[in-house]
């Protein structure tokens, strides 16, 4: 949902001066945990993420024939220090085909992998593939709206504990350098049972928000409603992070968060 133009520029403006620290309203114990794994969520997405479109940059040009031996892609490990590995395409048994590791936001080691190589995957590695093809099944069949013609990202976060879930999202691509997609997005739940649930919209519109005009003018902050949740989300962490500028989000209860690479904190407005 798009916000009038008046509102947009004064959510944008929001400081600590309109705001005084006494004033800040306050987490309950419920809003901090889920603020908190939103966050710890959204890093891992745009780690991932980025690893990903960096690797494959490095994949096309150690392998020119990739598209006939990769079948898709998984990153695992910490956000400051991912692995990114692209697997063939032996649905039954997949096997590494390149793995790169990164640090800081840069490749530091890469390789193509060859036959006298240990290409084997962990269990671990092989779950998350599992879950990948599960969710891209149970998207398909759901019809999503899709806000660009050229396929989603996907991104597959680990199970933050043993048993846990497998999360696999669904991201709308970044078509134009000076704009960010914050819709279209999706995220699938992959039980350990290997069964998908039914994809969630993390949206509720195809909004692209620029964020640097042709002289490379760039706003203090993107402002954005969101109507299907209580606290942000880790697409909004994630968008922040991919536009490197704070996202000022207006949730369903009518309260106001700054979301940037620091974390997530309410900023105006009442709880209800």
């Amino acid at each position: 949902m798009r916000l009038p133009v008046a509102f947009l520029l004064a959510l944008t403006g929001l400081s600590t001066a309109c705001a005084p620290a006494a004033a800040k309203p306050k987490l309950t114990p419920a809003e901090a945990s889920a603020t908190r794994l939103a966050f710890e969520r959204g890093r891992l997405i745009y780690a991932y993420d980025r690893a990903a479109w960096q690797g494959s940059d490095d994949l096309v040009a150690k392998l020119p024939d990739y598209t006939a031996k990769v079948g898709g892609w998984i990153v695992d490990g910490p956000a400051d220090a991912p692995t990114l590995v692209f697997y063939d395409q032996d649905e039954a048994a997949p096997h590494a085909v390149y793995i790169a590791s990164f640090k800081g936001g840069r490749i530091q080691s890469s390789r193509v992998l060859g036959s006298s190589d240990d290409r084997s995957l962990g269990a671990g590695r092989k779950s998350m593939i599992a879950a990948r093809t599960a969710a891209v099944a149970r998207l398909e069949a759901a019809s999503p709206v899709r806000c660009k013609e050229q396929p989603f990202n996907t991104v597959v976060l680990p199970p933050e504990k043993p048993g846990a879930q497998t999360l696999v999202y669904f991201l709308t691509p970044q078509s134009d350098s000076k704009a960010i997609p914050m819709g279209g997005h999706y995220r699938v739940e992959v039980a350990a049972d290997g069964s998908a649930a039914k994809p969630k919209s993390l949206t509720e519109t195809c909004l692209e928000m620029p964020f640097a005009d042709s002289k490379g003018g760039r706003p203090a902050a993107l402002t954005v409603s969101d109507l299907l949740d209580p606290v942000p989300t880790e697409v909004h962490v994630f968008s922040a992070l991919a536009a490197g500028l704070p996202v000022r989000v207006m949730t369903r209860n009518e309260r106001v968060w700054a979301v940037d690479g620091t974390g997530i904190k309410p900023v105006a407005g009442k709880r209800r």
